[in-house]
């Protein structure tokens, strides 16, 4: 079963697609389970028929039912507003609409005699679906699938994410937003809508996303992976080494740094200095199912020496790649240097 408003990676070749969410299988079934008549039958042979009704779908990702999830999203396989069972693909196709519709906003949402209000709502909007993309996908990293079952059905409940599909959403993280999204920034129409904002909007976007990685929980759960699966699993030191060299790439390519890539890798900067000093976060009063809590003790994991590692790693790579750059480049390297330092040796 999917939640999602409206088809988003549906492509202007499909034929005979729904556009829009209708009654569909699982409705169906959800009705019928629930409202069906049992006749003449005694309440335990009711339940027996219940659920055997549902060990008739089992395993039928159709028939699938997650739990909506508040807080840290545990299980990326049950996430409100995504469809499909593979995050990448569908945030691509997802991502390949939003290209075909920036170019036409101003078309599209402006007439005569009236002024941008429109366009600026809806830039908003597709910026507001692209950040959900990213979220459906990087919530993979770190994710523990849950498939509910009953003591007489076989496999497990808890599945961790596959090691491979983690770090290939790591890779589409790397390349569609870390690596600017250019395609968003249209000064044709930030002209029409704001006198300033829009390095300010993709700090955002790309900070969003970057301390959704590495949240507390994701990194306690990577770390519990690699404790309970070794090489099956995508170690929070690989994951670790993947986004930075993802971030900071310049550092291998010799390129000069912009703007946004000097911003996101200050925001890289914040939150390693932030996971060195978290407290251990304290678990939510409701006991709702929906609240997903993963429990950590910043200070006695190896949340903070994995993080103090990369931090000594980076600060070492930049003071051996300074050279050959812009004068902008350089000084943000050297500004990245001196914050480290004050990181690693608070005075």
């Amino acid at each position: 079963m999917d939640y999602a408003r409206f088809n988003y990676i549906a492509q202007p070749e499909d034929k005979g697609v729904a556009l829009f969410p209708n009654i569909g299988i699982y409705d169906k079934y959800a009705i019928s389970w629930g409202y069906r008549p049992i006749l003449d039958k005694s309440a335990k042979a009711e339940k027996d028929i219940l659920n055997s009704w549902i060990l008739e779908h089992a395993g039928d990702p159709m028939y699938r039912f997650g739990h909506q999830q508040v807080g840290d999203v545990v299980d990326p396989s049950s996430q409100t507003e995504d469809l499909g069972d593979d995050a990448i693909l569908a945030s691509a196709y997802g991502i390949k609409n939003l290209k075909r519709i920036v170019p036409k906003l101003i078309e599209w949402t402006t007439k005569d005699g009236y002024d941008y209000k429109d366009l600026k709502n809806m830039y908003g909007h597709v910026i507001s679906q692209f950040n959900r993309y990213m979220g459906h996908v990087s919530n993979n990293i770190g994710g523990v699938y849950e498939d509910y079952k009953t003591a007489d059905q076989e496999g497990a409940v808890y599945t961790h994410v596959d090691k491979a599909h983690q770090k290939n959403c790591l890779s589409f993280i790397n390349k569609q937003l870390f690596n600017t999204p250019e395609w968003l920034i249209d000064t044709n129409i930030f002209n029409k809508i704001e006198y300033s904002g829009s390095v300010e909007r993709v700090r955002s976007m790309q900070a969003r996303t970057l301390n959704n990685i590495l949240s507390l929980g994701k990194m306690a759960r990577m770390i519990e992976n690699e404790s309970l699966n070794g090489n099956n699993a995508y170690t929070l030191t690989e994951m670790m080494r993947d986004l930075r060299n993802g971030i900071w790439s310049e550092l291998n390519t010799g390129i000069n740094i912009d703007t946004y890539r000097r911003n996101l890798q200050r925001a890289y900067i914040d939150r390693l200095e932030y996971l060195m000093t978290a407290e251990t976060p304290k678990s939510p009063s409701s006991n709702s199912s929906y609240n997903k809590f993963t429990p950590v003790n910043t200070s006695q994991s190896d949340i903070r020496a994995v993080v103090r590692a990369e931090l000594n790693t980076l600060k070492r790579l930049i003071n051996s790649r300074l050279g050959g750059r812009d004068s902008m480049s350089r000084i943000h390297l050297k500004d990245a240097v001196e914050r480290i330092n004050i990181i690693l040796d608070p005075q």
